[in-house]
């Protein structure tokens, strides 16, 4: 794109037939996403439109390029439904590949295709990309499995839909040049912010029990254990600190340092010492 901002195709190439010229006083409320089911490009989806009654207002071919095909004033002939096609904005994206690839589709053009969806939803004030709300698919509205991976479920929806979240937040924050590039290079950029409805998940509370609370009530029964000994709730399951190995992890520290149980453990021995010796004064007598 030459400016996303005001949503300025790298080429024009306007249909001259199959649109219908303004949105019968309707405004835009959303992007509906298409894919080709054909590896093409600008001029060849022109081309194909030229004898299938059809259009969109932009497409995205796989090496990244953007054309605009009819004017976002105007009535693209996209979703199969005069309602959808007079208040939302058409956009198709390239395949890389055929049926027999499973339709492939270039990273480069999910990423751009992504960042204009992102731009459409900036330029006519539709807030942030929201999947079903102002990011539509043209499966929704007619008999059909298009935009295929692009479509919740599909191999290339959470890649568009992260894309889409993170540029719109860096338009919005006026960090980005009209052609998508970071005006500070280097500079990280605003993290993408997750729906509630995607962070708080089963699965979240699930890895947040088992990887924060489970070490620490593990912690826990260990220095009950200590503390309470063989006789308490947890008894037997834990075999104790060696106390020469801290009294060894004791002296081999500089200074005067230690923790509370090498401490403890230099203690028991340095008694053990004084037990022994006093031992011996009461067996030998005193000298």
């Amino acid at each position: 794109m030459k400016n996303f901002y005001n949503l300025e195709s790298d080429e024009v190439r306007l249909m001259n037939k199959h649109f219908t010229r303004g949105r019968n006083g309707q405004r835009v409320q959303c992007v509906v996403i298409h894919h080709n089911a054909g590896v093409l490009s600008i001029k060849q989806i022109w081309d194909v439109w030229q004898s299938r009654a059809a259009s969109a207002h932009f497409q995205t071919e796989s090496v990244g390029r953007i054309g605009q095909l009819v004017w976002d004033a105007n009535t693209a002939w996209h979703a199969a439904n005069a309602w959808i096609n007079q208040t939302s904005i058409g956009i198709e994206v390239s395949n890389s590949g055929g049926p027999a690839q499973d339709w492939p589709i270039t990273d480069t053009a999910v990423i751009q295709s992504a960042r204009l969806a992102a731009a459409v939803c900036w330029h006519f004030k539709l807030g942030r990309p929201v999947a079903g709300k102002n990011i539509r698919w043209h499966r929704e509205f007619t008999g059909t499995s298009c935009p295929y991976h692009l479509a919740p479920g599909g191999k290339y929806h959470r890649r568009f839909m992260d894309e889409a979240y993170r540029f719109y937040d860096l338009m919005a924050a006026g960090a980005v040049h009209p052609n998508g590039e970071l005006k500070h290079a280097g500079a990280p950029a605003p993290q993408p912010r997750k729906d509630l409805k995607d962070v708080l998940t089963i699965k979240f509370f699930v890895d947040f029990i088992k990887g924060f609370l489970g070490p620490l009530i593990s912690d826990v029964k260990d220095i009950r254990e200590q503390l309470t000994g063989a006789g308490g709730r947890d008894g037997g399951k834990f075999p104790g600190w060696s106390i020469s190995q801290l009294v060894k992890n004791y002296q081999a520290k500089p200074g005067d340092r230690g923790t509370l149980p090498e401490m403890l453990a230099v203690v028991v021995t340095e008694l053990g010492k004084m037990r022994d010796d006093i031992d011996e004064i009461k067996k030998n007598g005193a000298k």
